[in-house]
């Protein structure tokens, strides 16, 4: 008896470091509430288990992650066992469901689940506030223990950290997000004509980084970096930003600094962990492979992965957006001439990521554009 009792601590304990591992790494709550919930499941030997969390809008209880239900489970927060013990804050262990009063059989009759016995514990977040219930069913040996009820315990306060944090980290990061598209908006109200010129690069560099395969971080990071690509422009003036014909050798100069200015704005900000090379990546869309662009004249593996990526987003943008001095290029021409440029201007798999982008959409067809 000894030896199963070492046993199931050491799975419970395995359990758990899995569980802290896993918060770790992953971001969004509905992948890590779900993990939480097979884990429950596996150790404790049951049927199903469900997290439960409270609505104050509409004062009922319902159903975050339900194993074995596609369908959302609502109900009465003052409903059931899972009311009660949302109200009471106390676990409840339940060897006979059916003969307790406060059992709600509606739910069983309308998903087809049969409950027979149950531990239901609150999710108690660090404020003391209970926002919901962790509920396991259907033990497959034997009956619920003290043990299990005190592992379920462990678990839903777990779960209630876990949804405090990544609800708090969520809420940064739009508050971040809103910032940073404010920020983008102000570009583009410089010049109506090429309003939306920021967040059509970004959507195109989010595409060729998708169909390139880079990793998740990494594609967030281009993601904010194409968004602020231009920022610098704000220190170009209107007579050269929005110059009707060409510009002059000085002016050119004038225009081509804007890149150096984002890199000293974005620089400033405080970008860390995965974004930290935000600058670098927003900094370096109009170096060239062969080592002809500007600002510094960076040659082939030289240049930053986010860099090659904006690159040719940029590019493309632009040559198929009207603009004060031409008519937009067709998509066949745009992205022959990107093609061409592959080893001089461009690097090779961005361009035919961008290209395998617009074939499987349909807006190009494979004899319109040289094969790989």
């Amino acid at each position: 008896m000894l030896f199963n009792n070492e046993n199931t601590d050491a799975i419970q304990l395995k359990s758990l470091l899995r569980i802290n591992r896993a918060i770790s790494r992953v971001r969004d709550l509905h992948s890590l509430v779900t993990l939480l919930t097979s884990e429950t499941s596996k150790v404790l030997g049951v049927e199903r288990s469900t997290v439960f969390l409270y609505s104050k809008k509409t004062d009922e209880l319902w159903s975050y992650v339900a194993e074995g239900e596609t369908k959302e489970i609502r109900f009465s927060a003052s409903q059931g066992i899972a009311g009660s013990v949302f109200r009471n804050r106390k676990t409840l262990i339940l060897p006979d469901v059916a003969n307790d009063k406060r059992f709600n059989s509606t739910i069983d009759e309308t998903t087809g689940f049969i409950t027979r016995n149950m531990i239901t514990a609150p999710i108690i977040n660090p404020s003391s506030v209970c926002i919901g219930v962790f509920q396991v069913i259907n033990k497959r040996n034997g009956n619920f223990t003290l043990k299990d009820a005190g592992f379920l315990e462990i678990v839903s306060s777990e779960t209630a950290v876990t949804i405090e944090n990544v609800s708090l980290l969520e809420s940064l990061k739009r508050m971040f997000e809103g910032l940073i598209k404010a920020l983008t908006v102000s570009i583009e109200a410089r010049d109506p004509l090429t309003a939306g010129h920021s967040f059509d690069v970004t959507f195109l560099a989010g595409k060729i980084a998708e169909y390139m395969n880079i990793d998740e971080d990494t594609r967030e990071a281009i993601y904010y970096a194409a968004l602020l690509h231009d920022y610098g422009k704000l220190a170009v003036p209107d007579s050269i930003l929005k110059k009707p014909g060409k510009l002059s050798e000085d002016e050119t100069n004038i225009l081509r600094k804007h890149v150096h200015h984002t890199k000293i704005i974005l620089s400033s900000i405080e970008f860390d962990g995965n974004l930290e090379k935000v600058p670098l990546f927003a900094s370096q869309h109009h170096e060239r492979i062969d080592g002809k662009g500007y600002p510094d004249g960076l040659v082939g593996s030289e240049i930053s992965i986010g860099g090659k990526i904006i690159a040719v987003a940029d590019v493309f943008e632009a040559l198929t957006a009207k603009r004060h001095y031409r008519e937009p290029y067709s998509l066949k021409k745009t992205l022959n001439l990107l093609i061409a440029g592959i080893g001089t201007q461009f690097d090779r798999d961005a361009v035919f990521a961008l290209r395998n982008y617009f074939l499987d959409i349909g807006k190009l067809q494979p004899e319109e554009v040289p094969v790989e």
